[in-house]
C-alpha cells in the first residue's frame, strides 16, 4: 500500500518547513509528498525548491484551496491520500498509525480528531470509532465529522469518485463537501486520539477567525447545491444544508427571497422550486427562534 501526502499551500513560508519536515520525519513508509502552491506571492516556492527529490512541487496560478485539491490528487499516485493544511504538521507516527488502520480494516476513509498542542504525542494505544452513515445521509440526515481538511485521509477508490470537486471563491468548498461526500460513499473510521497539529493564527482564513461566522451559511449552501448535483442519494441532505444556512445567513425578507430564487435557478431539474425552499426556510427560522427562546 502507498501512502500520498498532499500538501496545499498559499502564502504560508513561515510554516512551510514545518510541515513538509513533520511528514519527512516519519517517513519509513516512503509516501509520496506533494505540495501543491496555490500562487504564492511570499518564498514559499523557494522553500519547496529546496527539497529538492524529496517532494513534488505542483506550482499553479491562484484558484483556491478546492483547485488545490483537485491539482494535488491528479499528481498523486497512492493508495490512499492524506490531506495536510501548509500550516498545520503530523504528530511523529501518524503515517504509520494511518497505514496500520487501512491495512486492518475495510474503510474508505480515515479522518483523525487534531491538537492545538504543539507539543503533543501520540499515545501507545489510539481510540477508534467506526462510522457508517450512509443511510442517514440518504434518509436527509447530516453525519458528525468536527475533523479540519489536515485531519482526512482516503482510499484512492473513494476520492476518485469526489475528485476533481467544484471551485468555489475562498474557502467556501472545501472540507465539508470532502468529508460528507466520502461518509456517503463509504463506511470510514473516526480516530478520537489527535494525530495532528492544528496551528491557529492570525492568518487563519476559516478557523479561529470573526469570518467563520458569516462565512458557514455560504459554506452550508454551496456545499449543499454541489453534494446534491453531484450524488442522486443526497438531495435530501443537500436541500436542508441549503435551506440551513439561507435561515442562518440573518438576511431581510428581499435577500432571503433573492437568495432562494438564485438557488431555485441553480438546482433547476432538481424538483428544488421556490415554493418548497421558502417552506423549508421558513420552517428553519422558526426552529432556530424557538431553540434561542428556550435556550437551546
Amino acid at each position: 500500500m502507498k501512502l500520498s501526502v498532499l500538501i496545499n499551500n498559499y502564502n504560508y513560508a513561515r510554516y512551510l518547513r514545518a510541515c513538509i519536515d513533520s511528514v519527512l520525519s516519519q517517513n519509513e513508509l516512503g509516501a509520496e509528498i506533494i505540495v501543491v502552491d496555490d500562487g504564492s506571492t511570499d518564498d514559499s516556492r523557494a522553500v519547496i525548491a529546496s527539497y529538492g527529490d524529496a517532494v513534488t512541487p505542483v506550482f499553479k496560478p491562484n484558484g483556491g484551496q478546492a483547485s488545490s485539491f483537485n491539482a494535488g490528487f491528479a499528481a498523486s499516485t497512492g493508495d490512499v491520500l492524506m490531506m495536510l493544511d501548509a500550516d498545520d504538521f503530523f504528530l511523529p507516527g501518524k503515517l504509520a498509525r494511518i497505514a496500520d488502520i487501512y491495512t486492518q480494516r475495510q474503510v474508505g476513509w480515515c479522518f483523525d480528531r487534531v491538537t492545538n498542542d504543539e507539543a503533543g504525542l501520540v499515545p501507545a494505544e489510539i481510540a477508534i470509532t467506526p462510522i457508517d452513515k450512509r443511510e442517514t445521509m440518504r434518509a436527509g440526515g447530516f453525519p458528525t465529522l468536527p475533523v479540519p481538511t489536515s485531519g482526512l485521509t482516503f482510499h484512492r477508490s473513494i476520492l476518485s469518485q469526489i475528485l476533481p470537486m467544484p471551485l468555489a471563491d475562498d474557502v467556501v468548498l472545501s472540507d465539508n463537501y470532502l468529508k460528507f461526500a466520502a461518509a456517503y460513499l463509504a463506511p470510514g473510521v473516526l480516530v478520537e486520539t489527535p494525530l495532528t497539529y492544528q496551528r491557529l493564527h492570525e492568518s487563519n482564513r476559516y478557523t479561529n477567525t470573526d469570518r467563520a461566522k458569516s462565512l458557514k451559511p455560504q459554506i452550508m449552501m454551496a456545499t449543499g447545491l454541489h453534494l446534491a448535483r453531484r450524488f442522486d442519494g443526497l438531495g435530501r441532505m443537500g436541500k436542508s444544508l441549503v435551506t440551513g444556512g439561507i435561515a442562518d445567513a440573518h438576511l431581510g425578507m428581499t435577500d432571503t427571497l433573492a437568495e432562494i430564487d438564485r438557488v431555485a435557478r441553480e438546482a433547476r431539474g432538481m424538483g428544488w422550486t421556490r415554493q418548497n425552499l421558502t417552506t423549508q426556510v421558513i420552517r428553519k427560522r422558526i426552529t432556530g427562534a424557538a431553540r434561542s427562546l428556550l435556550g437551546r
